[in-house]
């Protein structure tokens, strides 16, 4: 089942996701004590039967945070870390350099991903009214070294979402791109683009009342 999204829904979901990724910033600020941009550079909407090939790009990443989704809409949510990326993230986010070890490193990645995903639970319950929780997140692969495709055994009968996110520390000369899965079920696609079909969607007027 594929989902026909249009360029002004994606411009949507683009725009509740920056406004998600904000106040996911200020708790990352308040986290690690220094300034945090976030922004979404895309929103890719992708067939399930290309999956794979999304996933192939993606392998080289060495870590790989998942989080579920859950009530009226459900879905996961996977946050991909290459190890340099992990490196650049305890320098910025880990205060004390010579308490940075491998398990403060899941703790960091685990703490990431936890206010990430609830911040896009937290900004869809508040836009569009939906009751959503976010779980708990949890490390794949920790003790073993599988190929990265091997996650496509978690998503069967999904719309993926795939979005680029864009962190920016203040204190790192460049930005680190954080790649993040978000991944739907068919029917819950379809019960969120119904929502933004029927609340105004092409004025604006739902982000602009929520603001």
């Amino acid at each position: 089942m594929y989902i026909v999204i249009n360029e002004l829904e994606k411009d949507v979901l683009r725009e509740i996701i920056n406004i998600s990724l904000a106040r996911a910033a200020d708790s990352f600020a308040d986290f690690s004590r220094k300034a945090v941009l976030l922004a979404v550079p895309e929103v890719k909407i992708i067939e399930p039967r290309v999956l794979p090939d999304v996933i192939d790009e993606f392998e080289d990443e060495y870590q790989i945070i998942r989080s579920e989704i859950e009530g009226e809409l459900n879905g996961k949510t996977f946050l991909l870390f290459s190890e340099d990326q992990v490196e650049k993230l305890a320098e910025a986010c880990l205060n004390n350099s010579s308490q940075i070890n491998i398990k403060s490193k899941e703790t960091l990645l685990l703490t990431i991903s936890n206010i990430i995903t609830q911040a896009i639970v937290d900004e869809l319950h508040h836009l569009l009214q939906l009751k959503l929780q976010a779980g708990s997140p949890e490390a794949l692969f920790e003790n073993e070294q599988l190929p990265i495709s091997y996650i496509l055994e978690d998503l069967p009968a999904h719309q993926p979402f795939v979005i680029a996110i864009k962190t920016q520390f203040q204190k790192l000369v460049n930005p680190l791109e954080l790649p993040l899965l978000i991944v739907f079920h068919a029917n819950s696609v379809s019960k969120l683009l119904h929502i933004l079909r029927q609340t105004n969607l092409y004025d604006f007027k739902l982000l602009q009342d929520k603001d």
